[in-house]
């Protein structure tokens, strides 16, 4: 990749629903998974819109006239109903499942993540021609499990082995030191300017085998019924029961973000500039309930090539 990069990153501040249609089982409405893993991911759609909405309210609340600044229209693009439609010039990537949180024994909750999280991790950096501390996974092993320094995942009063309790997995867990690197990186990332975030994540992540993220990914998600009420009496209305799959609280999702090119009939801005605009922290809104207070996601983008 020959153009200006950023990765950006996502963090569950409540549960996230973004549908994928009726569904065909128990659960009447499921979140969308990728087809060959079925691991939950965010569409870039989904990103960019929501980010677009934001910094156009954002602009033109500083703009006197209320319009957007003309850096929003290069970034994201004028749609149908602009005097001129304009491409925008930033490409945005799905949100990739980064870590699931599942519930411990000890700790309360752990950061779930895997070899192969990992690996597609390292292959998307190396695209950016990132520098990033992923450890070397090539030898793990699928009785393996792999905590850091700090971890409060596993009974410190013994001191036979740190054996740790996620959901239905048991398993026995070594301090890995290059695992423990690359979480105090990651937590730096996804928690820049939060040191609380940060100790807590240390403290709670791990690495467990593929097979086992596996199932906990597929079968540890959150699932509410929900159900409608008539007006008048404020009772069930008959057959007006469903369920709803979401993400839960917690989970951290990353992506990237490049700029392929700047429209020539725009002013010209440099592609760092441009994503430069895109650099910031801040609480927006994705996916279905806004009403109930789901969806509410810590954006943070950053990380120049």
């Amino acid at each position: 990749m020959n153009n200006a990069s950023r990765w950006y990153w996502l963090h569950c501040l409540s549960p996230l629903h973004i549908g994928s249609g009726d569904g065909v089982g128990i659960i009447d409405q499921p979140i969308i998974r990728e087809k060959v893993t079925e691991w939950p991911f965010i569409p870039g759609s989904t990103v960019k819109g929501v980010l677009r909405n934001h910094f156009i309210s954002q602009e033109e609340g500083k703009n006197a006239q209320g319009q957007s600044s003309s850096w929003v229209d290069q970034a994201f693009g004028r749609g149908k109903g602009a005097q001129d439609e304009l491409a925008g010039a930033v490409v945005f990537s799905d949100g990739r499942l980064l870590a699931f949180p599942v519930a411990s024994r000890y700790g309360i909750f752990a950061y779930v993540t895997s070899p192969l999280v990992l690996e597609r991790l390292k292959r998307d950096a190396t695209a950016m021609d990132m520098d990033v501390p992923v450890p070397d996974v090539s030898s793990f092993e699928a009785e393996q499990v792999w905590i850091t320094n700090q971890s409060k995942l596993y009974d410190k009063n013994s001191t036979a082995s740190h054996t740790v309790y996620i959901d239905e997995f048991v398993g026995n867990a070594e301090k890995n030191t290059e695992w423990n690197t690359f979480a105090t990186w990651l937590g730096q990332q996804c928690f820049a300017g939060d040191v609380e975030s940060q100790r807590l994540f240390v403290e709670r992540c791990t690495v467990v085998s593929d097979e086992v993220f596996q199932y906990l990914v597929t079968m540890c998600s959150e699932v509410t019924p929900r159900i409608r009420l008539n007006e008048e009496t404020k009772t069930t209305v008959d057959g007006a029961l469903w369920y709803e799959e979401y993400v839960p609280t917690e989970a951290l999702f990353y992506g990237l973000m490049w700029c392929d090119r700047i429209p020539v009939q725009e002013k010209t801005t440099a592609k760092d500039e441009l994503l430069r605009h895109l650099e910031t922290q801040t609480v927006i809104q994705m996916g279905g309930n806004a009403t109930v207070g789901k969806g509410r996601v810590n954006y943070r983008a950053g990380g120049e090539r």
